[in-house]
């Protein structure tokens, strides 16, 4: 299914300055980055987790993509933890590998890197789709080209949501071209994003260093409907795609610093 004509040329995924190529060792990829003040929580100056799962997410689901040809893969979940800060203008290494590939499950890592120290490691599940049309071929030659270079953020990562607060803990994201995906739903870094944004709209400041997703469900209708509540030092969020009879899309946890 072409859905591709018609999108704009700068979406989610491609304002985020990641750049792509073949990893160090067999079956991974490197991506590197220079961490831009739009990817950072506001005023807190270090990068957003989300950030960090989206760049895993393209590294390792591509990988993951090979494992499930000529079905699609889709994102089943995916975490991270940061254990030193990321800060603006600071330069990332990222390698994502593939852990283990089964016939159902593919389970994936991507390590991130400044100056040959960690800071950051997400883990991942990817599954192929079920769905019969969801068919595609080898993308990995194109992901690992110079025009697969992506762009500068030109707006922050609110922006390019389009997220509005509904109230503290409550945001909510229209269903627009820039964050879908080739299925033409919402893709999984701009669910992911929007959780975190649901987290940063609580009351009371909070940076957050942990995040971990998991994707019930395609944000097919919109808009998308993010809602935090706090237990412990922890943050429950739910995203709901409320123009589909408010079917639960995914449901993530947070800790912040």
């Amino acid at each position: 299914m072409d859905i591709e004509h018609d999108r704009p040329q700068i979406g989610f995924t491609s304002e985020l300055g990641l750049d792509v190529g073949i990893g160090p060792e067999p079956d991974t990829l490197l991506g590197r980055v220079r961490i831009a003040p739009e990817l950072c929580i506001p005023e807190a100056g270090v990068v957003r987790p989300s950030m960090l799962l989206t760049w895993a997410d393209i590294l390792t689901g591509s990988l993951a993509n090979e494992r499930t040809l000529p079905k699609i893969c889709m994102t089943v979940d995916l975490g991270v933890r940061v254990v030193a800060p990321i800060a603006v203008g600071a330069d990332v290494t990222a390698v994502g590998r593939i852990l283990k590939s089964g016939r159902t499950l593919t389970f994936t890592e991507t390590t991130f890197s400044i100056d040959d120290a960690v800071v950051a490691r997400s883990l991942g599940t990817f599954v192929a789709s079920p769905r019969p049309q969801d068919t595609a071929v080898s993308a990995f030659a194109a992901v690992t080209s110079r025009e697969h270079a992506t762009r500068r953020p030109s707006a922050s990562v609110t922006e390019m949501l389009g997220s509005r607060v509904l109230e503290p803990g409550v945001v909510e994201v229209e269903r627009a071209p820039r964050i879908l995906n080739w299925a033409d739903t919402v893709q999984g870094g701009a669910v992911a994003a929007a959780a975190e944004e649901a987290v940063l709209a609580l009351e009371g400041p909070s940076v957050p260093t942990e995040l971990d997703v998991r994707f019930l469900g395609a944000v097919r209708e919109g808009p998308m409907r993010a809602t935090a509540a706090r237990f412990g030092p922890w943050m429950r969020v739910e995203v709901r795609d409320v123009g589909n009879d408010d079917r639960l899309a995914a449901v993530a946890t947070a800790r912040g610093a």
